[in-house]
């Protein structure tokens, strides 16, 4: 709806982006990992929990995604292409992970917690967030439980995996830059934000999961590897894009009753734990047999949503196009099979 023919609309937003900016700028000074998109996600969502509405217009998140793209896109360098020899051997330890994570989760859920079936699975899907929650409100699922279940997933490991991976003395993966990297010159970032945008646009008509985040991510990465675009998009449009991830993040617990966070919280944290050791685990044994680090293999396999995961990969100064695209596969395997399992009826 136009802010004119709605102003309260604009007013929320505006005081959602101020909400999630000021999160973000508390945890940078506290010297937080990933301070902008942890702070904004935390933040927004101690507000969505407080009762306020919280949230941003489907045009800002777009946009958003498509910033979080463009940045993705622009760490692409001719070192990280080189790295896609070892890409098939880390997407088949992907389907393990994805399969192990996911029926770990639901059975712990189902069988530790109580949870019915059906509610169990669609909660432990890792990802896929809006189809999940389509497929959800068609079927017998307790859809409340899920929603929360779901957001929790994506809070939790964008609140857990920047300290654990930042202080993870042994992982090296997690690099100081030495030198800042050349930033795009304005002719490079308009024609940036154009293809990207194209491509962006042209994704989502074709219903592409994630499809903004994708296109833009490919446009940036293409006139990069290629030599038409040098150097990375200026840090400003890349801490906005963190915050306004941490903000689209944080509002998904709106409208959350008191009662459903204590009825889902225990088990659907515990789940999360437990999916995120188990690909963990799987990290390091891809880690040890494809000599790629640690962290840039426990982001790819986490059970998180592609933005989040990609926008921390970025924060962390890790591979964000290596860990992007492994969550776009995810996620499109999901949309393939998920929902036949979902479905399938439990057992006598």
């Amino acid at each position: 709806m136009p802010w004119r023919a709605d102003p309260r609309l604009a007013g929320w937003t505006l005081l959602t982006a101020g909400i999630a900016a000021a999160g973000g700028a508390l945890f940078a000074a506290l010297g937080w990992p990933a301070a902008w998109l942890m702070g904004a996600t935390f933040a927004t969502a101690a507000a969505a929990l407080a009762g306020l509405r919280v949230g941003l217009p489907p045009g800002l998140r777009d946009v958003a995604f498509l910033l979080l793209g463009i940045s993705i896109g622009s760490s692409v360098t001719p070192e990280g292409i080189a790295t896609m020899r070892a890409w098939p051997g880390s997407i088949a330890l992907l389907v393990v992970s994805v399969a192990a994570t996911l029926v770990a989760a639901a059975a712990y859920l189902e069988r530790v917690h109580g949870w019915d079936r059906t509610t169990a699975r669609f909660a432990a899907m890792p990802g896929a967030f809006s189809s999940v929650v389509v497929i959800a409100a068609t079927s017998s699922a307790d859809l409340p439980r899920v929603v929360l279940a779901q957001g929790l997933r994506v809070f939790t490991l964008v609140v857990l995996m920047p300290p654990f991976l930042a202080f993870a003395s042994a992982d090296p993966a997690v690099p100081a830059a030495a030198v800042a990297p050349e930033t795009n010159s304005l002719a490079e970032v308009v024609l940036t934000l154009a293809v990207s945008g194209g491509l962006a646009a042209a994704m989502r008509w074709l219903g592409v999961p994630a499809g903004t985040l994708l296109g833009a991510m490919m446009a940036s990465a293409i006139l990069h590897a290629t030599g038409g675009v040098h150097g990375r998009f200026p840090q400003p449009l890349v801490v906005a894009g963190f915050i306004a991830t941490g903000a689209v993040i944080g509002a998904r617990f709106r409208g959350t009753s008191l009662d459903t966070v204590r009825r889902t919280v225990p088990g659907a944290v515990a789940s999360v734990l437990l999916a995120l050791a188990i690909s963990a685990a799987i990290a390091g044994l891809g880690s040890r047999l494809l000599g790629l680090p640690f962290g840039q293999l426990w982001l790819a396999y986490a059970p998180g949503g592609v933005e989040a995961m990609a926008a921390m990969a970025l924060a962390l100064s890790l591979d964000p196009a290596f860990v992007g695209a492994h969550h776009v596969l995810r996620i499109l395997g999901l949309n393939a099979v998920g929902a036949s399992w979902l479905r399938r009826p439990p057992r006598r």
